[in-house]
């Protein structure tokens, strides 16, 4: 039985067919030890991101703030979920990185006994609630995505080749 192909989007009439993604085989799962250390440590990564983000809210280049952890945040909730979900196959792999990312900052957002605080108000608060809002809408938006069915396969066809055809 051979996979079902078609031709790549914008290819020409001369162009060789590529595998349809849909009649691909899958890879098998990973063992169950592996997936729950995979589970751990994206987690982990979310929580660094979390962190490195939180502390990036006050940048300032000479008297001006920029807003660069809220571009971090969604930037990391997404890519780490898509990869996460990517290299497991699995729908739950994809939820580690954004509840690590989540409770890591809402954990540092809160005020310590001594009155510090890591997310300002003031003029800096429009950063910190956009860092709270785009982060979490960027990781709930690709759990959605990650929860449909196929939803890392039919997105980006399989290549072959550089698609210069050998110089022919």
């Amino acid at each position: 039985m051979s996979p079902r192909t078609v031709r790549a989007p914008g290819a020409g009439p001369g162009a060789r067919p590529v595998p349809d993604a849909g009649s691909l085989p899958r890879p098998p799962r990973p063992a169950a030890g592996l997936l729950a250390l995979g589970y751990l440590l994206f987690a982990l990564a979310g929580a660094m991101t979390a962190v490195i983000e939180v502390l990036l809210v006050p940048s300032r280049i000479g008297q001006t703030l920029v807003p660069l952890a809220p571009l971090l945040a969604v930037i990391s909730n997404v890519a780490l979920p898509a990869l996460s979900r990517g290299l497991t196959d699995t729908v739950a792999s994809a939820v580690p990185p954004v509840i690590g990312w989540l409770a890591t900052t809402f954990v540092l957002a809160g005020a310590r006994p001594e009155g510090d605080v890591l997310l300002p108000a003031g003029d800096a608060a429009y950063i910190s609630y956009s860092l709270l809002g785009f982060g979490l809408l960027a990781g709930a938006i690709t759990l959605w995505r990650a929860s449909r069915p196929g939803a890392w396969l039919s997105r980006w066809p399989a290549r072959s080749g550089s698609g210069s055809d050998g110089g022919r």
